[in-house]
């Protein structure tokens, strides 16, 4: 049996015990606080101005998306299509003889709209070239592109949630992936994350093994990955697999092709999976509701709504209601600020990202970047759910928002390798001190 006590300023964000002077961990795991102890056990003294607290989670992000987005061409600073076009002239071909670009948003380009397949040919000709929006549902293709993909009859390019067209584009090696992941990783231990939620849709059986390759990277978070509520087969929720733990059944409302709302949900949690819903307006979200009212998620299970940046307070109170939990993003209000105040009514400003109004009624609400289409940054979170820069009624408290961004609370039994040492430099893991 192995003991340690870390002594100094402990930040536990449990409400009943806030703050520690000393905490032991018994064989890697939080034992107990504020013990005095005169026998044989090992002591860490945290340095000056050192504070050990959980670490963070991310609890929505698209892990092999973010990856992507680092080994392509960059176009999130483009703020029109004729400038767009310019960048992307100057792209480099990939050894596999394609261009593949990421990161512009329509809403922030002076056309407000999205390029199409003739405007790129003028500036990438006969090499097949596939653009990213920042959002990743969204992605156009030149024709040489198109008639690789088979895609032609998108006579635009424009193709939304066709990941079944997209599928069929040169993967990144394992190698790539490996290579751009020990740099990602390396920038969210600075930040404190010590755990992930991926969420994308498109999960099954296969991405889960692509995600526990890449989750044997020095210094990866750990991974919890949602699968597309289609794709259930041969997974349980709870699993693990190649170090991957299985979450909840996402579900995407919209999709073309895709089956009914309510027997994407129903059969979900006949397969004994919760449900995590893409929800991002008023109309969807009504459709969410009515799917949860009417089939109960699993014995010790919580649905939950993705995003949910638009609600009605009646709504809210029907969330509350179901027992649901929300995964938000609080940073979109300051990345995205220009796009509410010009898209958005006013009425829709007060109903925007609603953390307040979820706090109020005890919703239990997780916070996330939904990375690569914001950093995962938690500090940018917490400061944006504490100093909103709309709708002022909805601010919580720096501590909530950081209770909402931990791994969880620190208390007895949870692992070590979730604490982390913070100070004004940044955040390290507690298992580079000992």
């Amino acid at each position: 049996m192995t003991r340690l006590l870390v002594r100094g300023r402990i930040l536990t964000l449990d409400r009943s015990h806030p703050v520690a002077s000393n905490v032991l961990l018994r064989n890697g795991v939080v034992d107990a606080f504020d013990l005095d102890i005169h026998d044989d056990v090992d002591v860490l003294e945290l340095d000056e101005g050192d504070t050990l607290q959980p670490g963070w989670r991310d609890d929505h992000v698209h892990l092999l998306s973010t990856l992507a987005s680092r080994c392509s061409f960059d176009l999130s600073d483009t703020d029109s299509i004729d400038y767009l076009l310019q960048r992307l002239s100057n792209a480099p071909t990939g050894e596999n003889g394609w261009i593949r670009a990421w990161g512009y948003d329509p809403s922030f380009l002076a056309e407000k709209r999205h390029p199409t397949s003739d405007e790129l040919d003028r500036v990438t000709k006969s090499v097949p070239a596939v653009l990213h929006d920042r959002t990743g549902h969204v992605a156009v293709v030149n024709t040489a592109a198109a008639k690789a993909l088979g895609a032609q009859s998108h006579p635009d390019g424009i193709l939304v949630e066709r990941q079944d067209i997209l599928a069929r584009t040169p993967r990144l090696g394992p190698s790539d992936l490996r290579i751009s992941a020990q740099g990602l990783f390396s920038e969210w231990r600075r930040r404190g994350l010590v755990a992930i939620t991926d969420a994308t849709h498109t999960n099954d059986p296969n991405s889960i093994d692509v995600l526990g390759e890449i989750g044997d990277t020095r210094g990866a978070p750990r991974i919890t990955a949602m699968v597309g509520a289609d794709r259930l087969d041969g997974l349980r929720y709870g699993q693990i697999r190649r170090g991957v733990t299985i979450g909840h059944a996402k579900v995407m409302p919209g999709i073309e092709g895709a089956t009914d709302l309510d027997e994407l949900v129903q059969g979900a949690h006949d397969a004994g999976f919760p449900v995590a819903i893409h929800v991002m307006d008023i109309d969807t979200l009504e459709e969410a509701l009515l799917a949860l009212e009417a089939s109960s998620s699993p014995v010790n299970t919580v649905d939950r709504l993705e995003h949910c940046s638009l609600a009605l307070p009646e709504q809210l109170d029907r969330i509350r209601d179901l027992g649901v939990s929300v995964c938000t993003q609080p940073s979109f209000l300051t990345r995205r600020l220009n796009k509410y105040l010009g898209e958005l009514s006013p009425a829709e400003h007060q109903w925007l990202w609603p953390l307040g109004s979820l706090t109020e009624r005890n919703i239990k609400v997780t916070l996330s970047s939904d990375s690569p289409v914001v950093p995962a940054d938690p500090s940018e979170w917490i400061e944006a759910s504490a100093n909103r820069p709309l709708g002022n009624h909805e601010v919580i408290s720096e501590e909530s928002a950081q209770r909402m961004a931990a791994v969880a609370t620190m208390k007895p039994g949870l692992p070590a390798d979730m604490l982390v040492i913070a100070n004004a430099a940044g955040y390290r893991p507690l298992t580079s001190r000992n």
